[in-house]
């Protein structure tokens, strides 16, 4: 932790002096717990950022920060400072005592507190669902920024990514409901932005990625904009290529041979798996709800609707969750909804050949129509 009270109960930061005065400051002063009021030892290494720690044979049951990385209290400073820097009122690890909880800082904006919780090591997502719970209990909004990966991607570009569980849980929708992740690299002092998030399958998203250096940041967040027709060629053409080497990698490992739903269903449909049609891998609306990639579960579906003599966009909503059944997945309304936007997507006309050109301005409309320009 980077911050104590002295036996004078003044608040004391340790990052604020230089080594020198720190190395003084210890010779006579005591430093005390803001949370447990037991004394604390002042660290001054030479590799490491001065910070505070409990003793060993000390007990504090509201514990934070102990084991703090170089890369989290640097973040955290840099945060900090920057913030202030801008004119906001903010708080360095102040203690909630109404939650027992310690946000690395605590910022005052004109509708309600914001904590910012810079986090660099890995937490469980229900350490992270209590946390944050209890902040929105408190009328308190939960900010968590993560440190940058560190297998970090090229910026400035369309590119594929993965997105962990966790970060999962903070992606935020612009004012113009665009989907984005923001991440902090406190290695480089830069805000990364994964915008336009468009997910393909399991972890795995298409993003425009960029970064923002912290000096031209300002907060709240810069917001991204809906990309254009032209940007989206590019996601489309990533996608296929996903697509193309998803199916390779089927025929690779399926032990199930003609008994593997999906190469039974494109065997069926008298399909080339070399050269599938141009309307099997379409990304929809509300497509991550099904947790298999879009061109299997579509030729199945396509399959399903032949054996029935129906079209996609045809189907009942009973005959949506038979299918979903038949894909051992409990028939949720995101998931009927997703199939229900491939059938309108899709329509009669773009099952023939000819129009299979126009289809990707169809795909653009149908997932950024919705969006406010």
């Amino acid at each position: 932790m980077l911050i104590a009270y002295t036996k004078q109960q003044q608040l004391f930061v340790s990052y604020q002096h230089s080594r020198e005065a720190l190395q003084m400051y210890r010779q006579y002063q005591q430093f005390f717990c803001p949370q447990c009021q037991q004394s604390v030892q002042l660290k001054i290494g030479q590799l490491n950022i001065p910070h505070f720690a409990h003793i060993a044979s000390q007990s504090c049951e509201r514990r934070f920060s102990e084991g703090e990385s170089l890369l989290h209290l640097r973040g955290k400073i840099q945060l900090f400072e920057w913030l202030k820097s801008l004119g906001h009122t903010v708080e360095l690890e102040p203690f909630l005592t109404t939650l027992s909880q310690r946000p690395d800082i605590l910022l005052q904006s004109k509708q309600r507190a914001i904590a910012l919780e810079f986090q660099c090591s890995a937490i469980t997502n229900e350490n992270w669902q209590l946390r944050t719970e209890g902040y929105e209990k408190n009328n308190i909004q939960a900010l968590w920024l993560f440190q940058t990966p560190q297998n970090s991607y090229t910026t400035q570009a369309i590119q594929k990514i993965r997105i962990s569980p966790i970060h999962q849980n903070v992606i935020s929708y612009s004012s113009n409901n665009v989907p984005y992740l923001v991440t902090y690299d406190a290695r480089a002092a830069k805000f990364n932005y994964w915008t336009n998030l468009l997910h393909v399958h399991g972890h795995t998203f298409i993003a425009n990625v960029l970064d923002i250096p912290l000096e031209t940041q300002y907060f709240p967040f810069y917001e991204p904009k809906s990309i254009t027709y032209e940007a989206f060629i590019v996601y489309w053409h990533i996608y296929k290529r996903m697509c193309q080497q998803y199916v390779k990698q089927r025929l690779m490992r399926s032990k199930k041979g003609v008994q593997d739903l999906f190469l039974r269903s494109c065997y069926e449909l008298k399909f080339s798996l070399n050269a599938l049609p141009h309307y099997i891998g379409v990304p929809v609306i509300n497509a991550k709800a099904i947790p298999i990639f879009s061109i299997e579960w579509q030729a199945i579906l396509l399959d399903f609707c032949r054996k029935r003599q129906l079209l996609p966009y045809e189907m009942s909503k009973e005959e949506i969750q038979l299918f979903l059944t038949l894909l051992n997945l409990e028939p949720t309304n995101l998931r009927v909804q997703a199939i229900e936007n491939y059938g309108k997507l899709l329509g009669y006309s773009f099952l023939q050949e000819k129009y299979s050109m126009e289809i990707l301005g169809k795909v653009y409309e149908h997932l950024y129509s919705h969006l406010k320009v």
